[in-house]
């Protein structure tokens, strides 16, 4: 402990602070305080995660007494600072009931910070100082533009920044670019970005920003010519869509699932149109009743054609002849830009598993996708049916009728297609799938078969079984989407469930954290864990 520095000290207890505060607002506006050329913005609002893990009854949670203990046991000082921030959140200079956001900067010039708001300057230099004291560092304090600077020096001569004023504290990642940082004004900071700004104003429980243009930056760095590169495969007006764009993403943890949202700020929806289409919701109707994985997509095959056919790097011709009498660009144009897959069964067999799955495609021109099958070799066995050879011995067929090619490795599903679908198809998600741009997974490990359970280690199904429903994400308009994990518990918000899984299954998932990178000497606890009234840890005998 008293080696460590100012920097992941500091880390530690906003960490331990964010954890056990409340928030009384949303604090400054700390977009001021960071570079126009950040690639990503973190922000933790510390009411509304307080609230969520319900921490006015958090030492009902045991590894948390544990953690409190061994900090008691380990660093005396330390714990008796979290006991005073617990009775008064402003006891070291901060207030730590404020929001705290962490930058990052790929740029060269600045590397990052993490950010809290000022409560009092003379209490928070005071506590620096107590700081260092404590744990052997020397400190030194200077004014800088506006700021008080705190310089630590380890006994390895590492050295670390604080920089403070009236309204933040900042915990710079490394003295890289700190006249910059210092010295930012609104037109260079995040506060003169309309897109950052209504991020900021929307941001929940736990919110990222992430600029488009640093992004693509970071390729350049690496000799990439982003710009010509994505311009000549999509054109200008492409680039200019998105090189000043970004995302705002947001977690929240609502009752039974944890929920993000992605918002695409300032792209043309135009753009988006442009390349994406409606799915062909039919396509659902040719599926197995049950799945385990599904992906729904539509893609606009004619303006990919037209890249294609315009940039000079692919040297294509789709005006050549692609089949007897058909090009290139009926060829592509033979297919609707829809696509279903569909993971529906597992067999397990010698201790190998055996994936069965179908694909959906819809058709524009059945008689032309007949020749495109026909010159690929594949095998008719019975009119609008071919197969070639698959894996495992089971053959892999392509069907068609004048809406859909199908593509499947089971003679159940080839039989269904043939018969025109299936009333009861992806039930349960069908309504979701039909939207399209959807991606499904059934994350309960206890909806598999018994021979595909069979080969995964019994710890991680008890564990995944106990604790995941199912995951999926979808589109929710052309420029915003949402990914949800699902949990079993229902009755409280997903953060709150987490907590209590954790501790109810401490032991389990230290097993199996140990038999994932603990190696052969990894020791594993097979009895109970308890917690004495002496606050004593120990194996049951």
């Amino acid at each position: 402990m008293k080696k460590e520095s100012i920097k992941h000290l500091f880390f530690s207890l906003l960490a331990v602070t964010a954890m056990l505060l409340t928030s009384c607002s949303k604090g400054v506006d700390m977009g001021k305080y960071i570079p126009n050329d950040a690639l990503y913005v973190l922000d933790f609002d510390m009411d509304e995660l307080w609230n969520k893990a319900d921490l006015d009854n958090i030492d009902q949670i045991s590894f948390v007494k544990l953690g409190r203990q061994e900090l008691r046991s380990e660093n005396p000082w330390a714990a008796d600072l979290v006991d005073a921030i617990l009775k008064d959140p402003t006891t070291t200079g901060l207030n730590l009931k404020r929001d705290i956001a962490v930058y990052f900067c790929f740029n060269g010039d600045i590397d990052g910070a993490v950010i809290a708001t000022m409560h009092n300057k003379k209490k928070f230099e005071e506590f620096l100082n107590d700081f260092a004291k404590q744990n052997e560092l020397t400190v030194k304090f200077e004014d800088k533009d506006g700021w008080r600077l705190a310089t630590t020096v380890s006994e390895f001569n590492v050295e670390n920044y604080v920089a403070f004023n009236g309204d933040v504290a900042m915990v710079l990642f490394s003295g890289n670019g700190m006249d910059k940082v210092l010295t930012l004004k609104k037109d260079e900071s995040l506060a003169g970005d309309k897109r950052f700004r209504e991020y900021w104003k929307d941001r929940s429980e736990i919110s990222m920003w992430m600029g488009m243009k640093e992004i693509m930056s970071i390729a350049g760095q690496n000799g990439e010519d982003v710009q010509g590169m994505l311009s000549q495969i999509y054109g200008e007006e492409y680039w200019k869509a998105i090189e000043n764009a970004s995302i705002a993403g947001n977690v929240v943890f609502d009752k039974g699932v944890m929920r993000m949202v992605f918002t695409y700020q300032g792209i043309s929806s135009k753009i988006i149109d442009k390349y994406m289409q409606k799915f062909e919701g039919n396509l659902v109707d040719y599926m197995p009743e049950k799945t385990y994985a599904a992906i729904a997509l539509a893609y606009n095959l004619k303006e990919t054609m037209k890249v294609l056919e315009a940039n000079e790097e692919f040297d294509i011709n789709l005006d050549e002849e692609a089949v007897d009498g058909v090009s290139v660009r009926d060829a592509v144009s033979a297919f609707g830009g829809s696509m279903l897959f569909s993971l529906f069964d597992l067999q397990a067999n010698n201790g190998s598993v055996m994936p069965m799955m179908a694909l959906a495609l819809d058709i524009k021109d059945a008689d032309i996708v007949k020749k495109l099958l026909a010159e690929a070799g594949l095998t008719a066995v019975e009119e609008n049916v071919y197969s070639l050879e698959g894996f495992f011995n089971f053959p892999i067929y392509v069907a068609m009728n004048k809406k859909a090619m199908f593509v499947t490795n089971s003679e159940a599903a080839l039989e269904c297609f043939k018969k025109g679908g299936n009333k009861n198809a992806m039930k349960g998600i069908a309504k979701s799938v039909k939207a399209g741009n959807y991606v499904y997974a059934d994350l309960d490990i206890n909806h598999y078969p018994d021979g595909v359970k069979a080969l995964i280690p019994e710890n991680i199904v008890t564990l995944m079984s106990k604790y995941f429903d199912y995951t999926e994400f979808k589109a929710n308009g052309t420029k915003s989407g949402e990914w949800d994990i699902y949990i079993k518990d229902k009755k409280q918000n997903s953060l709150l469930s987490t907590l209590h899984f954790v501790d109810d299954n401490l032991v389990e998932l230290g097993n199996l954290a140990g038999s994932i990178g603990g190696g052969s000497d990894c020791h594993e606890v097979e009895d109970t864990l308890y917690v004495e009234e002496d606050w004593d840890f120990e194996d049951e005998d």
